[in-house]
């Protein structure tokens, strides 16, 4: 059975209509963050300055008031401060409390706002990214038993320092949305633990755990690697199994641990010839193929690292578009030219100059380093 691969790349006509789609639009929306961001600390900038003024001249009419008691009787002046001292501070108080609510309602209105271009920011990225659009160096996917089944997520490294990951349903999962073990597989492996010579015979013979006893407790799958720690609460006792390869060829090691006693099956020359190696090797290929299905099951984008900044933290998508149009702009430029002759037709839908042209004025500012980096006149 073929192990499918993590990370399986689109075609560079799938992969531009991705960026200027999905990856664009993260962008537009990152940037009206910034802008409405901005726009909140202009108001309460302004209104903080006016409040300042009005006390001025509140402060200030306290002072003609003082000065008017120079000029006429102090028993008019008294009378005439009291009643325009009381009118004025009555008046800045409510022009104060009115400035704070009008700007307590805007920052309301404008945080919605926010959280709104957020939101659509952050679905964006995951919508590119679900794609698998940028070439990958590694992989890891990891599997681990939780309360109420499976936790998973993997997560990617790919060229141009980006990485990122997913965390990965399974309550769908015919082997994953419970307890699994090889008997899900029909699989009945005995793994030999240790020999023991009996009265009727003087040879030792092998003692066995059945394998298919033992429940998932953990599980890494990497490019080059799989990985399984399987359970037996009963008996406390766990087998990890390591393979260095993803297919049946590969060098399984299986290792028992009971208390403190640690058992490596693989190398004990004893137990080794005891065990059935061929089928341990295709069973773990088959529990890695299914491990790796999870990766179909994408439930939402978890981490996102671009150069070491965490853009789902920062939504620094501009930064992000740089980093992916350095790694992938040859590609892209190549494809471009032969967009001059005709348009091409990608997964969801025809990618033309024209569309491009469109794509990019709607980036505003950055869209000039975009045309730059793809050499779109």
């Amino acid at each position: 059975m073929p192990t499918p691969s993590a990370g399986v790349e689109p075609s560079p006509v799938d992969s531009l209509e991705l960026v200027v789609t999905h990856l664009f639009d993260s962008v537009r929306y990152s940037e009206e963050v910034e802008a409405l961001q901005a726009k909140a600390k202009t108001l309460s900038r302004e209104t903080a300055e006016a409040i300042v003024k009005m006390e001025g001249f509140e402060k200030g009419v306290s002072g003609s008031l003082d000065k008017l008691a120079e000029d006429i009787d102090s028993a008019y002046s008294k009378q005439l401060s009291v009643q325009v001292s009381e009118f004025v501070k009555a008046a800045v108080g409510q022009a104060g409390v009115k400035a704070k609510s009008d700007l307590e309602r805007q920052l309301s209105e404008l945080n919605a706002k926010v959280e709104s271009e957020k939101a659509k920011a952050l679905k964006s990225l995951e919508s590119y990214f679900i794609s698998s659009p940028l070439p990958v160096m590694e992989f890891v996917l990891t599997v681990r038993k939780g309360e109420a089944g499976y936790d998973a997520s993997v997560s990617y490294s790919c060229k141009g320092d980006i990485k990122y990951g997913f965390a990965l349903a399974t309550q769908n999962s015919k082997f994953f949305r419970g307890g699994f073990t090889f008997a899900l597989f029909d699989k009945k492996i005995n793994v030999p633990i240790a020999l023991e010579k009996t009265w009727i015979r003087k040879e030792a013979a092998p003692r066995y755990e059945k394998l298919e006893r033992f429940t998932l407790a953990w599980a890494e799958v990497t490019n080059s690697h799989t990985i399984v720690d399987l359970e037996n609460s009963e008996i406390r006792a766990k087998v990890r199994i390591v393979s260095s390869t993803p297919d049946e060829r590969g060098f399984a090691t299986v290792e028992y641990t009971d208390g403190d006693r640690v058992i490596n099956v693989t190398t004990d020359a004893g137990l080794n010839k005891w065990l059935d190696s061929k089928a341990v090797a295709e069973a773990l290929l088959r529990l890695r193929t299914e491990l790796m299905s999870l990766e179909n099951n994408k439930a939402a984008l978890t981490e996102l690292l671009a150069g070491g900044d965490d853009t789902l933290k920062s939504l620094d998508c501009e930064y992000l578009m740089n980093a992916v149009l350095k790694l992938m702009g040859p590609t892209y430029r190549t494809l471009i030219k032969s967009l001059a002759t005709k348009p091409l037709q990608a997964k969801k839908g025809e990618v033309s100059i024209s569309m491009l042209r469109e794509r990019i004025a709607l980036l505003g500012p950055s869209g000039l380093m975009v045309k730059d980096a793809l050499s779109v006149s």
